[in-house]
């Protein structure tokens, strides 16, 4: 009986080995040199509630992983209320808010990367079965592919905005491109994306980091 086994170990090394790194460009606005900013609202403009919880969740993790306040818009602004642009001001203030981060997601997808076979291995285990005056050979075959499967590249473009709540202006602006590795997926996507928008912030010297978190 002969039994053919891909050599996909991809679940287990989906686990270890995703990873994904973004190149981000980035502008401040020459009134906000010497601006920085402490409580931050985070708004991922998504009409797919599950993308923007999680996108302002992971976002809002990555400030506190530094020690910047921030807090997501589902919080502030339920889904479930409409709420009028003097409310939202409103809540704004009494939250003490002093900026909000807007996230616009663009284009995204995945590439599709066809590794090609190289090489394949064969195992034969015989087994001899005896009863009464009769024995049988039983013969099993196992062959083993390295390649010859398709692995997934995902990749996402983001623009990211940042305002000032004293007076509405746009204090900083930037676009990004977001790429993993064969062993990524969306949410190690997103990671990246996060982690590295807070990295530009900290760079640019909007945000700063507090040693109490």
């Amino acid at each position: 009986m002969n039994s053919i086994k891909y050599f996909k170990n991809i679940g287990f090394l989906l686990f270890l080995f995703g990873c994904a790194s973004t190149r981000m460009t980035s502008f401040k606005d020459p009134d906000y040199q010497k601006a920085e900013f402490k409580r931050i609202l985070v708004v991922a403009n998504t009409n797919d509630l599950e993308d923007r919880q999680k996108l302002e969740s992971k976002m809002v993790e990555a400030f506190s992983d530094i020690g910047v306040f921030a807090m997501e818009s589902f919080r502030l602004f339920p889904p479930t209320r409409e709420l009028s642009d003097e409310e939202k001001v409103d809540l704004l203030l009494k939250n003490d808010i002093d900026a909000f981060i807007s996230i616009s997601v663009g284009e995204s997808g995945v590439n599709e990367v066809y590794v090609p076979q190289t090489s394949s291995t064969t195992k034969t285990k015989g087994n001899v079965n005896v009863y009464g005056n009769t024995a049988t050979y039983k013969e099993k075959s196992t062959t083993t592919y390295q390649g010859g499967y398709t692995l997934n590249k995902p990749w996402a473009e983001f623009e990211t905005q940042l305002y000032d709540v004293s007076n509405g202006h746009m204090a900083w602006i930037a676009t990004s491109f977001t790429g993993g590795n064969a062993y990524a997926n969306r949410n190690t996507v997103i990671n990246s994306y996060c982690g590295k928008t807070v990295d530009q912030l900290l760079e640019d010297k909007l945000i700063m980091k507090s040693l109490q978190k």
